[in-house]
């Protein structure tokens, strides 16, 4: 497009996301709107969230007509409380049709959409619904750039010279944080590994590539090592170093990761060994189940996990909180299992076979770009954007009004003894000046919390007109050539501190004070 187009919560978010455009070198026009701003966002067409939830955009939109745009959120987790509650209250918002939630695979499509249809059948059993309007669930994978994972020149030697692994070692390689609870138990690929090395007469070399923020996890890993994968050169590599984690593809054969969590939904990591040429080895769990071509690009192995219908106490305590998001995950993985001899068949496989490897990690990189390439990618998007543009055309133009956002005149109408109106008189009382003016504007507070209904020179101007006898609000506009009810707002503020007086608020004869 000739401009970039940004949505952002605040007027400060707009500043911060011009700094990294440029500093990519783009020069485009940003276009930007604030959503706690009042901004129109029917003028986007499409906005895109980073999240699965759409911040208070579905109310935002009602200003501007249900069907004046599309919102579209993107799935990571769906496996807190925090996403679940999201989803749950995403339906009582004004979420409608036009709308999407992109999964990031059929497996968490699959997850979202029975969260929906809980929430539709709790609607429609509470509330005797006759429709709950649902987002559509698209599945588009998550994008990379797949040059940015091509081996470069000399790598391989150098990262296995680094690492010490012979150029006849096979080495297998993971990538990713190193917790055993959010990610994968390390258990089953040390068993797995143990029979590929006595399956072979080739050095076995294991790089568990990543990081974590919990020191005894890490400990569990090295403890894990140690215990059970004795014929094999096994060995923490530090992620985070950019240049290693660059390079250490190139230096690998083969790609795996004992992934069991359902906090996994998608998984970079073997896209980007895909990338790099590697063919990966990976359970037959969520997201994956897509990205591997089973046999193609590598290997799936079998999981097994227990039946529907077994696990209600576990959400029951993790609804109320007696278990801790870490204790649920390591409840219900403790309940999932990769099949440690289907695992280890695949590896060897792979380790004994090298024009199977060389196969495998030609046709993972063929995959990579041309499935999981931000080429590939985007395109996937902007159909998404047409279809849901289309849904809008055919869309009924329904009326909505938000039932949080009502006129505060109109919610507490029965506070006040008299609300005024354009008839009313007004007149001056004494000759206020400008200081005046100013000194009661101040005291009010309203230039403590820089908040005024009307700019504060209209006040004197106003002052200025009644100078010359009593009016009714309506002639004041006429005279201040205003709308009406900004002279409404104007002789209120302006009585509130008795610069001005309304003609029936003299006290009767004979009252006492």
């Amino acid at each position: 497009g000739e401009a970039l187009h940004v949505l952002t919560d605040t007027k400060d978010g707009l500043r911060a996301f011009q700094q990294p455009v440029r500093a990519l070198g783009d020069d485009r026009p940003i276009k930007g709107a604030a959503l706690k701003d009042g901004a129109n966002i029917g003028q986007f067409g499409t906005i895109f969230f980073p999240t699965p939830g759409y911040q208070s955009a579905a109310w935002a939109r009602l200003r501007a007509g249900r069907t004046s745009c599309s919102l579209v959120g993107i799935t990571h987790t769906v496996s807190t409380r925090r996403i679940m509650e999201g989803l749950h209250n995403l339906i009582a918002e004004p979420v409608e049709p036009w709308d999407a939630i992109i999964c990031t695979s059929r497996a968490v499509q699959s997850v979202v959409a029975t969260q929906m249809e809980a929430e539709r059948r709790y609607y429609t059993d509470r509330f005797d619904a006759a429709q709950v309007p649902m987002p559509q669930l698209p599945v588009i994978p998550l994008g990379i750039r797949t040059e940015d994972f091509a081996p470069r020149d000399g790598a391989r030697e150098r990262v296995r010279a680094e690492l010490g692994a012979p150029e006849n070692a096979i080495v297998v390689m993971t990538m990713g944080r190193l917790s055993i609870i959010e990610k994968g138990n390390p258990v089953p690929l040390l068993l797995a590994l143990e029979e590929v090395a006595r399956a072979t007469d080739r050095p076995i070399h294991l790089w568990m590539t990543g990081w974590t923020k919990r020191e005894k996890e890490e400990a569990l890993h090295h403890e894990a090592i140690e215990a059970l994968c004795k014929g094999v050169t096994a060995r923490i590599v530090d992620g985070r170093d950019p240049d290693l984690r660059r390079d250490v593809w190139a230096a690998a054969d083969i790609f795996t990761l004992p992934v069991d969590s359902i906090q996994e939904t998608f998984g970079l990591a073997p896209v980007e060994a895909m990338a790099a040429g590697l063919p990966v080895v990976m359970p037959n769990w969520d997201g994956f189940r897509d990205t591997v071509a089973d046999g193609q690009s590598g290997i799936l192995v079998p999981t097994r996990m227990m039946p529907p219908g077994t696990g209600r106490a576990l959400a029951e305590r993790f609804a109320d909180g007696r278990d801790s998001y870490l204790q649920y995950l390591a409840l219900v993985q403790a309940q999932v299992a990769i099949d440690v001899p289907a695992y280890a068949a695949a590896l060897t496989r792979l380790a004994t076979n090298d024009a199977l490897r060389a196969r495998m990690g030609k046709a993972a990189r063929r995959r990579a770009a041309e499935v999981y390439d931000w080429q590939a990618v985007i395109p996937r998007y902007l159909d998404l954007a047409d279809d849901l543009a289309a849904r809008r055309r055919t869309a009924q133009p329904a009326r909505l009004k938000n039932p949080t956002e009502l006129d505060p005149f109109t919610l507490y109408r029965r506070y006040p003894s008299h609300t005024v109106g354009p008839t009313d008189i007004v007149s001056l009382n004494g000759t206020p000046d400008a200081t005046t003016i100013d000194l009661h504007d101040r005291l009010s507070g309203r230039q403590l919390y820089g908040r005024h209904p009307v700019p504060a020179a209209l006040l004197g101007q106003a002052v200025e007109q009644l100078g010359s006898g009593p009016k009714s609000v309506e002639a004041l506009a006429q005279r201040m050539s205003i709308p009406v009810n900004r002279a409404l707002v104007i002789v209120m503020m302006l009585s509130k501190t008795d610069i001005v007086r309304f003609a029936d608020t003299a006290l009767p004869k004979g009252t006492a004070l």
